[in-house]
């Protein structure tokens, strides 16, 4: 029963989208966390063409009508640009968002919101990844953020309002702390003390755009590394996905999160926590990815506070736990009781051995000012 409702509603988002061609077969595939996502083919004159087909979460996404108009705008400047180089394979290289008379969404009649992307063939994302791969993810990730960074910030639409606004995810902290709805702040004395102590930093990227020393840019805002894809022949990287957090931020963020994502030596929710460190040769080959193509697109004040961005984001992204546990874990899907604890605790522990290598990185980071 189950696939004949399937089938009836692919079919019916196909004719409303013209796509030709007969539906010929669907699966549902693992990526992501907020919506849901069908590889849809069709059959026309004996060859198969595969399409996205995407259940927008609007529950998340209050206006995915907005983030449409976000996706659609950034995809259509990166492939102008990638047209007007003569870049190969540009289908490959960035998502299409189809549309049905003008429109990115379809909604059916029982409420649901619909869209249709097109299908990346030959591709792969990767949950590990060796020092090439890194590399590659890296180049990426920061071919996306150049082909942007004259894009027009005022243009989007900011989906998660103060997602990255570091200075009121530690306000958000304490006043959790503070007020211990779930009795559970004894447990992070140490912690909270920690983040007590750290907090003089988390307003450093705020200041400095508020000097007039920082822009603001198109960002990503998820940039771990299966968040784009990679040729299953090659190993290079292709498009970059899951572009509804795509809004102004700062380009540091973007950087720190593939670096916290990947270059972690631990499992980002390790409770042993001798084991949780970062990997200069992974943070290198990130880098080495990374920040070449935003040389001359991009400031120096931008490029030497990568580091930064590391140890910012790591830092919010700890106290993010953390809030989320003394609250009662009501955003953060959880696999049991301690988690957001034992997460916070693994992202602390991260991020003071960050600061520790924050020479290290500099000087690493310092060699792509030089070129």
């Amino acid at each position: 029963m189950v696939g004949v409702k399937m089938e009836k509603l692919f079919g019916e988002i196909c004719n409303a989208y013209e796509l030709k061609g007969t539906l010929y077969k669907w699966a549902r595939l693992k990526r992501g966390h907020i919506n849901d996502t069908y590889r849809v083919d069709l059959l026309e004159d004996g060859k198969e063409k595969s399409y996205l087909f995407q259940k927008v979460n609007d529950f998340v996404f209050k206006k995915p009508e907005l983030i449409v108009k976000n996706v659609k705008g950034v995809t259509a400047h990166i492939r102008c640009k990638m047209e007007a180089i003569g870049a190969c394979d540009v289908k490959r290289n960035v998502l299409k968002l189809y549309e049905n008379n003008g429109k990115g969404l379809y909604y059916t009649k029982d409420g649901g919101c619909w869209r249709v992307l097109s299908f990346v063939y030959n591709a792969t994302t990767y949950d590990k990844f060796d020092l090439k791969k890194l590399g590659a993810i890296g180049r990426g990730f920061g071919i996306f953020l150049a082909m942007l960074s004259d894009y027009p910030c005022g243009d989007l639409y900011e989906t998660i309002p103060d997602f990255h606004n570091t200075p009121k995810r530690f306000d958000a902290f304490f006043k959790a702390y503070e007020a211990d709805t779930e009795g559970r702040a004894a447990e992070i004395a140490e912690e909270a003390e920690y983040i007590r102590s750290v907090a003089c930093h988390a307003d450093r990227f705020n200041k400095l755009y508020m000097e007039g020393k920082l822009p603001l840019r198109v960002t990503h805002n998820d940039t771990k590394g299966n968040n784009i894809m990679m040729d299953i022949d090659t190993d290079e990287p292709l498009a970059v996905i899951d572009l509804d957090t795509v809004m102004p931020g700062f380009a540091m963020h973007d950087f720190g999160d593939a670096v916290r994502y990947a270059a972690n030596t631990a499992a980002e929710d390790e409770k042993d926590l001798t084991k949780v460190s970062l990997d200069l040769e992974r943070y290198k080959a990130l880098a080495d990815g990374f920040l070449p193509p935003m040389l001359g697109k991009f400031t120096e004040v931008e490029i030497r506070n990568m580091p930064w961005g590391v140890i910012l984001i790591t830092l919010e992204t700890a106290v993010r736990f953390l809030t989320d546990y003394l609250q009662g874990d009501v955003y953060f899907k959880t696999e049991y009781e301690e988690h957001n604890l034992v997460r916070g605790r693994c992202q602390l522990a991260l991020a003071k051995d960050a600061i520790n290598k924050l020479d290290d990185m500099e000087k690493i980071t310092e060699n792509y000012l030089k070129i």
